[in-house]
């Protein structure tokens, strides 16, 4: 089915410290807001019912205890931490991060 797997990988470039948006599924309003201030970087995600979602988030100083309650613990992949998540709101907290040049 469309729409009912989502993924979410916010990448930070430049000089960019805000990015938020939204898209309407079959299932309802998926939205996305991060932003970096001082080299910590803060995600806030929403899915609608009915769906899943790969939330990958930049490495950093990050542990465990930062991945919201409900995420399944991160697995790596690279540069990025990725977490499975049902239908919900959830926010990611990453400390020491850059802006990749």
């Amino acid at each position: 089915m469309l729409y009912c797997e989502l993924v979410i990988d916010p990448r930070i470039v430049g000089d960019l410290t805000h990015v938020e948006g939204s898209y309407r599924t079959p299932y309802g309003e998926a939205a996305s807001e991060w932003t970096l201030k001082d080299g910590t970087f803060r995600l806030h995600v929403q899915f609608p019912p009915n769906t899943t979602a790969e939330v990958r988030v930049p490495r950093g100083r990050h542990t465990h205890q930062d991945a919201p309650r409900g995420a399944d613990p991160p697995r790596g992949d690279g540069d990025r931490a990725v977490y499975r998540v049902s239908s919900g709101t959830y926010s990611f907290t990453v400390r020491g991060v850059r802006a990749a040049a």
